[in-house]
């Protein structure tokens, strides 16, 4: 009788724990309510059922789950939701993150209907390219590229276009200047104005990421002109800000025309550089336009100067031999070149564009002529850029003479230096 007893009891509760899985048990949820999943064995993760108890943690499951809640298999051991994240540099970016790889800004995107994230990126050129870099080499071109310059690194070449150039395009008055012709006929093979003219040639100048190349180019040659023309004695270093802060013709670090800021100059007149410090940045114009150096607070390098540098009117030098002429007979010349991506690249040798990299996007860019030579009947322009010293062959670079490479002869300009009377060359 007792055995029968005990077998009736043992049924009982076999039919109560094999209940938990009936499908007409109450909905739940059990160890869904606040996730209730343990480890071990721990008697108080359990969670009601009918008239009884069922559990939620690990020792419930002993096989047979005799005691488990109904929902425990799907709450307690389903596989964890799959991460969806981007990786890059083993750090993990969720859904609308941001990066950048280089120069290109990517975001973290969820593939549709998966689990799955991916970085999507802009595919606008930057200015660096491995591409070009390759090409040039290969090419065994009269130039060499650089691979990477640190200033240009992370940066569009669409933007590069407008912060490391400057120059606006040319209107049709600006193209019909006066064109006066003075060449002759025999050259030196070699002509270099810091040799010719020791310590009256300007510095390489900085732009850094702002397009005042015309600003920079204006202040240079006529810092040029201005020692060359009184024989060093109004050797002054000409700043380019006033151009950025008070020429209001002009668009600042978004670019200039290069008549409005040899006007300026003619008209309002520039000062130095320790009066007025490049700021790479338009700041407030804190002079009058009446005003003279003293009323600046200036301080001009020969006592007789109490004006502002003021230069003449604009003219323009029609070919090869002209601008030969000019430069060796008044100093520097202003140039007006065309800038494709590999120009960003040069390191040394005589430029020609390469066509490699991209081919259409481009801009007009000032610099400043200063010389000419040869490499084994090879012809080149000595250029002065507005990129730094780390740039180039010490800033300066060479481009291959008398084919108008990327236009450079088509546009070149000048202008007389107002030099104090008692000083002006004879």
């Amino acid at each position: 009788m007792t055995n029968i007893l005990y077998v009736a009891i043992l049924c009982a509760g076999f039919a109560a724990v094999t209940a938990y899985y009936r499908p007409n048990l109450p909905p739940g949820p059990y160890c869904g309510i606040g996730n209730r999943c343990c480890t071990g064995r721990q008697d108080h993760c359990s969670a009601r059922i009918l008239d009884t108890v069922c559990y939620c943690d690990d020792f419930c499951d002993r096989g047979a789950r005799d005691d488990c809640c109904p929902d425990y298999i799907e709450v307690c051991k389903r596989p964890p939701k799959p991460i969806i994240a981007c990786i890059e540099g083993n750090k993990y970016y969720q859904p609308g993150q941001k990066i950048k790889r280089d120069c290109h800004e990517c975001v973290c995107e969820k593939y549709p209907n998966m689990d799955v994230a991916y970085f999507k990126c802009d595919n606008d050129p930057c200015i660096m390219s491995e591409q070009v870099y390759r090409g040039v080499s290969s090419d065994r071109s009269t130039w060499r590229a650089y691979r990477n310059y640190t200033q240009f690194y992370g940066k569009k070449l669409k933007d590069g276009l407008i912060y490391m150039l400057g120059t606006l395009p040319l209107n049709n008055e600006v193209e019909a200047i006066s064109v006066p012709s003075k060449s002759e006929l025999n050259y030196p093979l070699h002509f270099d104005a810091r040799d010719h003219w020791p310590g009256f040639i300007s510095p390489i100048v900085n732009q850094e990421w702002c397009g005042s190349d015309w600003a920079i180019t204006v202040a240079t040659v006529a810092s040029d002109r201005f020692a060359i023309q009184s024989n060093g004695a109004e050797k002054v270093v000409l700043s380019p800000q006033i151009q950025l802060s008070c020429n209001k013709e002009q668009n600042g670090c978004q670019g200039g025309y290069i008549d409005k800021a040899w006007n300026f100059a003619r008209l309002y007149g520039l000062v130095d550089e320790e009066c007025l410090p490049y700021k790479a940045n338009v700041t407030k114009c804190r002079f009058n336009k009446k005003d003279d150096l003293i009323g600046d607070g200036c301080r001009p390098v020969v006592d007789a100067r109490t004006s502002r540098y003021r230069v003449g009117p604009l003219y323009r030098i029609k070919n090869e031999a002209d601008i030969m002429y000019e430069i060796t007979n008044s100093g520097p010349v202003h140039a007006v070149m065309t800038v494709y991506q590999d120009f960003f690249h040069y390191r040394d040798g005589i430029y020609r564009r390469s066509r490699h990299g991209d081919n259409i996007m481009r801009g007009l860019h000032s610099v400043r002529i200063i010389g000419w030579g040869e490499d084994f009947g090879d012809k080149y322009w000595i250029v002065a850029n507005s990129w730094g010293c780390d740039w180039g062959e010490n800033g300066y670079f060479r481009i291959a003479r008398g084919h108008n490479q990327v236009g450079i002869e088509s546009f070149v300009v000048a202008s007389w230096s107002e030099v104090t009377e008692a000083y002006k060359r004879t």
